[in-house]
Parts: C-alpha cells; sequence; structure tokens
C-alpha cells in the first residue's frame, strides 16, 4: 500500500528486498519460558496410549512413566478398550511393585465421561475407573488442556517407544516375514524395557531411570492384596496346587492372622 510513496521518494529496490527489511525491525516477541513440570517420589504416574498400527491387525501400547524416576512400563495389546486399560494398570503396578497416589491423563473417553462436569476441575469419570482407583488407592486426575508439559513425560515416552523399539524391532523381523503382533512386541518389550530403556541415561533429569527408582519406589503405596477366587464343587474340599502355587506374598498370611485373630 505504501510501495508508491517509498518510489516518489527514490527507492528502486524489489517487494521482497523491502519485505525483508520490515521483518527486520519488527520485535519478536517472547516466548513465555517452559516450566518443567516435576512431582516428588511416589506421586504421580502419567498414562497414555500409543498406535503403532491401525487396520485389520492394529497394534496399540500402554505406556506408564512414574513423574520422579521415569521409568517406563510399557504394554501392547489390540484394541483400548476399558477392560483392557484396567488390566495394563494392573500389570504395569505389578511391575513397579506399587501404586502412585495419582495417575494423569488426557481426556480418553475410556477415563473421564465429562470433564468440569460439577464445576471448574470437578470431573465426571468412567465409573469403573473410579472404582478401580479407589480400590488400588489412587487418584486419578486430568492434564490441563493446551498444557501438554503437564504430560509431556508420557507423550515423550510413546514416541521414544515408537522410535527406539518398535520401529527397529519391525524393521529387523520384517525380512524373517515376521509380523510384530502383540505376543511378540510384549515379549521383546519386557526385554527392551530391562535391558535399554530403564538403564539409559534419561536427558531431563541426568541420571538412569532404574536408578532413580530405587528411591522413588519406597515413596509407593502397597499393593492391595489380590482376590483369589476358588471353584468349589459339592463333594469336594481339596485344592488344585497346581492352580494355586503356595508361594503368595507375605500380606496374604497377614490378612490371614488378622481373620483368626
Amino acid at each position: 500500500m505504501f510501495a508508491p510513496s517509498i518510489r516518489d521518494q527514490g527507492y528502486r529496490g524489489g517487494m521482497t528486498i523491502l519485505r525483508a527489511f520490515i521483518r527486520s525491525l519488527s520485535v519478536s516477541q517472547e516466548q513465555e519460558p517452559a516450566v518443567r513440570f516435576e512431582t516428588e517420589p511416589g506421586r504421580q504416574m502419567q498414562v497414555d496410549w500409543g498406535t503403532m498400527r491401525n487396520g485389520r491387525s492394529p497394534l496399540h501400547v500402554f505406556v506408564a512413566v512414574p513423574g520422579y524416576s521415569r521409568m517406563l512400563y510399557i504394554e501392547f495389546t489390540d484394541n483400548m478398550r476399558y477392560d483392557t486399560l484396567e488390566t495394563c494398570h494392573r500389570n504395569a503396578f505389578r511391575f513397579f511393585g506399587g501404586v502412585p497416589r495419582e495417575v494423569l491423563y488426557d481426556n480418553m473417553k475410556t477415563v473421564v465421561l465429562q470433564r468440569d462436569a460439577y464445576q471448574t476441575g470437578q470431573h465426571r469419570f468412567h465409573p469403573s475407573l473410579w472404582q478401580f482407583g479407589k480400590e488400588m488407592g489412587f487418584s486419578p486426575r486430568l492434564c490441563r488442556p493446551f498444557r501438554a508439559q503437564t504430560k509431556g513425560k508420557v507423550e515423550r515416552m510413546v514416541q521414544y517407544t515408537r522410535n527406539s523399539f518398535y520401529i527397529p524391532l519391525m524393521t529387523r523381523l520384517r525380512p524373517m516375514g515376521i509380523t510384530v503382533d502383540v505376543e511378540t512386541a510384549n515379549r521383546h518389550g519386557l526385554r527392551w524395557l530391562h535391558d535399554v530403556a530403564n538403564q539409559r541415561k534419561h536427558e531431563t533429569i541426568q541420571a538412569r531411570p532404574c536408578d532413580r527408582w530405587l528411591e522413588e519406589q519406597q515413596s509407593m503405596l502397597a499393593l492391595p492384596p489380590e482376590k483369589k477366587e476358588y471353584d468349589v464343587h459339592p463333594g469336594e474340599n481339596l485344592v488344585n496346587f497346581d492352580k494355586h502355587p503356595l508361594h503368595h506374598p507375605l500380606s496374604i498370611y497377614d490378612s490371614f492372622c488378622r481373620g483368626v485373630a
């Protein structure tokens, strides 16, 4: 719009040069510095889903990361239903040997039915998840919308799992005619967690997750005793010890003692 006026004043350059000169004079808006969101040991675990493959043979990965140690747990599935989500949680808690005080999620439908349903920050959670949290001892939490840094730990671990585990595994097995299905991914995944993911030096915390985990594990809530169900038939009072081994956690025997005291 003002090109004719500056040409009247003797400017003979092109519009590209003019635009570049104007951009150099503009004051760049300072970006808000990113604040790293850290939690104390045992307080929080972040959970998310990642999709490795869609189509007729989908492959999804459940990812769980305790916030302090960055210890990683992954589990591959062929669906993201609620029952699968709960099973993955139980397996993650067994893997970690404890339960955090809270678990942070995004807006997945199997977790929250309505955000801010009752008032700001008071959400309507999936009733099965809410009951599961009461059973295990953790409180479900939702990350703040448009604040990716509050759940960035687990989102980065989804990408890390894809780039450092799934793609290399798929590339290695494809020439052999082997498809990375759920069973194959989980078998190799556990080995990768033990040998690579939790042994590496984490760039953010400048420590190995397995080392920080020794500290965080002491602050986790104890796993509640697992409920044992036995099939009882008329005229039978024998227990199938092949199905129900004699080895139990000490907490099981403590509960037995309290019951007969």
